[in-house]
């Protein structure tokens, strides 16, 4: 069951489009930062120097940024997307019938779609982890990762990371980054159990995470940030402090799996208890 959900999954193209998606993504990223020294200062300065700090602008800066956006604004549409079409798609072509007419229970072939699609999404995350760090460090340079408080919203003061410590933190990323997109992804699940229309699926998972990330961004909705998942999503830019407050990386760790299992646990209910099945 789990080799056929795989080689179903690559003769479908998503990854592949996901990744040329994040190539894309990633290149106009890396114009963004050449041209925006210039566009500030009206040429008056290189492309690596600021007012901050004469190597601001260096390969861990872009990939910091890079990864920030595309984490948030890219890879859940992706999770999205492959959460929605998983369930509502094999219903909508017929594909259940034939998948349960194997000796297979309805929860094993749940958790395969959940296994593959959440391995989908962090090979997703590692590749632009991965490519923005390489662009970064190749295609602008290296240096010392320097942040200050602004569009990130990760310090409200002056931080510094020497070059191997921020690279460690980097590799640290990875494993938290992808918790985080277990939860747009289950969520998707949860819509995908209730849809016999993968576009309908894709379309309102993805609609949904948008709305919820906008609210969770505007500050008068303060009351309403605990109990959404998109509140805690970025929790990894904790990683990025000098001094990590490792009681609220692993609090806010806690919030988001328990927002995937909730979402888990619903969709697998209404899975089993699908009538057109």
């Amino acid at each position: 069951m789990l080799r056929l959900e795989l080689t179903r999954l690559v003769r479908s193209n998503r990854p592949l489009l996901a990744v040329l998606s994040l190539a894309l993504f990633l290149g106009l990223m890396l114009l963004g930062f050449y041209t925006y020294a210039k566009t500030e200062t009206g040429g008056d300065v290189e492309f690596r120097y600021t007012f901050e700090n004469a190597s601001y602008f260096n390969g861990l800066t872009f990939a910091l940024y890079a990864f920030y956006f595309g984490f948030l604004l890219v890879l859940p549409i992706f999770a999205a997307t492959e959460g929605g079409a998983q369930l509502a798609g094999d219903s909508a072509s017929g594909a259940f019938r034939l998948l349960l007419a194997r000796p297979v229970g309805r929860a094993r072939l749940f958790m395969t779609k959940v296994a593959v699609a959440f391995a989908s999404t962090i090979v997703l995350c590692a590749v632009l982890l991965a490519f923005a760090l390489g662009l970064g460090l190749l295609g602008v340079g290296f240096g010392d990762l320097d942040l200050y408080p602004g569009v990130l919203q990760m310090t409200d003061h002056h931080q510094h990371l020497d070059q191997a410590v921020a690279l460690e933190r980097f590799a640290m990323v990875l494993p938290a980054a992808s918790l985080a997109l277990f939860a747009p992804l289950s969520f998707a699940f949860l819509i995908s159990a209730w849809s016999k229309s993968p576009v309908n699926a894709v379309g309102t998972s993805v609609a949904v995470y948008l709305v919820l990330y906008v609210i969770a961004e505007i500050h008068f909705f303060e009351a309403l940030r605990p109990w959404l998942f998109t509140s805690h999503m970025a929790y990894w830019r904790e990683l990025f402090r000098e001094e990590v407050n490792w009681t609220t990386f692993f609090r806010d760790a806690a919030k988001l799996s328990g927002f995937s299992l909730l979402f888990l646990a619903l969709a697998l209910h209404r899975f089993r208890t699908r009538e057109e099945l």
